[in-house]
C-alpha cells in the first residue's frame, strides 16, 4: 500500500545512453515518475532536459558510482529520506574489460567490474525487494545478457557477472512471485551502445543481429509485465543462446573461443 506523502517512481540505473537511456524514454512514455543514477551528471541532466520537454513526468537525477560498494546503500538512503517510493527498479548499469585474458586483467579493474554487475545489482535488488515485499508489489528488471549461458573464453569476468544477474534474478522471481513481486532479467545480444568501448564483444555482422536499445527496451519491458523469468529480445540471439543446452560445456566453450578469435580478424562497425 502507497505510503501517505509517496509519489510512485521508476529507478533505472546506468540511464545517460544505450540500453538505460531507452528504458528512461519507454516509462517517460507511459506516465511514470523517474529516478535516474548515473556517474555521469551532465549527460543525465541532458536526459532529464529532454524527457521534461517532451512528457509530465517527475525527474530525479542522482549521481553515483554503483562500483563503489556503499553506493547502492547511499541511493536506497536517498529515495526513502525523499519519499521517492520505487515501484520499478531497473538494474541497468553495467561494463566490460579491455584486456582480453583473464589473468592480464588489473585487479582493480576486476574489483570495480564486479562491483558494478554483481554487487551493485544483488543489493539494490535486495533492498528495493524487500520494500516490494512488505507493499506486496513491485516490479525488478535487471539486465544480464546472451553472454551468461555459456562460458565466454577472453570476456571470461563479464560473462561469469552476467550468468550471476541471470541466476540471481531467476531464483529471486520464484521467491517474491507470492508477494506480487515480479523479478524478470532481459538478457539482450549485442546492442548497439557506447557499451563497445568498454569491452562489449563484437562479432561478425552476419552471426549476429546488432540491436537498437529501443527494441531492447520495449521488449524487456513488456516481459517484465507479463512477469516472466527471462527473456532474450531477438530470436536470432535466443537460438545463439541455446548452445550450452545442446553441447558440452566443453564443446560450447570451444565455439566460444572460434568466435572470438574470428572476431579479431573481422571488424564488426
Amino acid at each position: 500500500m502507497l505510503k501517505s506523502g509517496m509519489t510512485e517512481y521508476t529507478l533505472i540505473t546506468g540511464a545517460t545512453s544505450g540500453i538505460g537511456r531507452a528504458f528512461a524514454v519507454e516509462f517517460a512514455k507511459r506516465g511514470h515518475n523517474l529516478v535516474l543514477a548515473s556517474r555521469n551528471a551532465a549527460r543525465m541532466s541532458a536526459v532529464q532536459k529532454t524527457l521534461r520537454q517532451k512528457y509530465k513526468v517527475k525527474i530525479v537525477c542522482v549521481k553515483t558510482d554503483l562500483s563503489r560498494p556503499q553506493a547502492p546503500e547511499e541511493l536506497y538512503t536517498f529515495c526513502t529520506q525523499n519519499a521517492y517510493l520505487v515501484q520499478t527498479l531497473i538494474n541497468n548499469a553495467g561494463c566490460g574489460l579491455k584486456t582480453k585474458i583473464q589473468v592480464d586483467q588489473n585487479p582493480r579493474d576486476i574489483e570495480q567490474l564486479f562491483q558494478l554487475n554483481c554487487g551493485a545489482v544483488l543489493k539494490l535488488s535486495t533492498l528495493f525487494g524487500k520494500a516490494m515485499q512488505k507493499r506486496r508489489s513491485g516490479h525488478i528488471l535487471n539486465v544480464a545478457s546472451t553472454a551468461a549461458f555459456q562460458p565466454m573464453p577472453y570476456a571470461a569476468l563479464y560473462g561469469a557477472s552476467k550468468a550471476f544477474v541471470l541466476s540471481l534474478s531467476e531464483a529471486m522471481h520464484i521467491e517474491l512471485q507470492d508477494y506480487g513481486v515480479s523479478v524478470t532479467a532481459v538478457c539482450p545480444g549485442i546492442t548497439d551502445t557506447n557499451f563497445f568501448q568498454h569491452g562489449k564483444p563484437t562479432v561478425p555482422g552476419w552471426l549476429y543481429k546488432l540491436l537498437p536499445p529501443e527494441l531492447v527496451a520495449r521488449r524487456a519491458i513488456r516481459a517484465m509485465y507479463k512477469n516472466k523469468i527471462y527473456v532474450i529480445p531477438y530470436f536470432q540471439h535466443w537460438l545463439i543462446a541455446q548452445l550450452g543446452r545442446f553441447l558440452t560445456r566443453n564443446a560450447a566453450a570451444g565455439v566460444m573461443r572460434r568466435v572470438a578469435q574470428m572476431r579479431q580478424k573481422i571488424r564488426f562497425l
